[in-house]
């Protein structure tokens, strides 16, 4: 049922009734004039009043790369990580610029010094006592660098010094073909052009020297 909103002619009172009552039998409750006002628009019934409010659809929820959804709690960490991630990929491409300038540099310090051993070791470019002398104690430095390099080879991982260790040869092989020292590959590398050619002569006699000796005891009977 709807009420009417009636508005007294003589003191201005407004008065609320219900739409089925008879105006003009009902006198002012401020001034007992009859009321002869005539009724405003109806106001609006409670069901009116009372609408449902529209039901809104919830924000979407931020998904990560799976398609799983993110938390809220999870979502300052990410935009953090991205961030961060952001910045170590700015600090790794700066840092490649120094490691092309060293690859360049230790390729110009290869060839240098690879050329001066060539030089002195082939085309005779230094005296005969000197040449000597990096004949005698060629294998020496060889075996010097491969202690160095077991070294390095230890300090990067112990799985590869023991093998520069017990395989011979080995440390070679990981310097040129494992390792990113760009400078000992260059240095070694231009040294080993002079001195490889009898340290590997040197050491064969070595090895079958104690190859002959072991052979012998054993076919003595110890």
């Amino acid at each position: 049922m709807a009420d009417v909103d009636v508005t007294c002619e003589t003191c201005g009172s407004p008065i609320t009734l219900s739409e089925y009552a008879a105006i003009e039998t009902i006198s002012c409750r401020g001034c007992g004039a009859p009321l002869r006002a005539v009724a405003s628009v109806p106001s609006k019934s409670v069901g009116e009043r009372l609408k449902l409010k529209k039901v809104e659809a919830p924000p979407e929820a931020a998904t990560d790369e799976d398609g799983n959804p993110i938390l809220a709690s999870h979502a300052e960490d990410a935009e953090t990580w991205r961030f961060q991630r952001y910045i170590e990929q700015s600090r790794d491409s700066i840092k490649t610029r120094p490691k092309q300038t060293a690859f360049l540099l230790s390729i110009l310090c290869f060839m240098l010094l690879a050329t001066a051993m060539a030089y002195a070791r082939y085309f005779e470019g230094v005296s005969p006592s000197t040449l000597q002398t990096i004949r005698i104690y060629g294998p020496y430095v060889a075996l010097a660098m491969h202690v160095v390099i077991m070294l390095a080879a230890f300090k990067d991982s112990v799985f590869q010094g023991i093998l520069c260790l017990l395989v011979p040869g080995y440390s070679f092989f990981y310097l040129f073909l494992v390792s990113d020292n760009f400078w000992m590959r260059a240095v070694v590398g231009g040294l080993l052009v002079g001195i490889a050619q009898d340290s590997a002569l040197f050491y064969r006699d070595v090895g079958l020297n104690i190859y002959e000796a072991v052979t012998r005891y054993i076919a003595s009977g110890g």
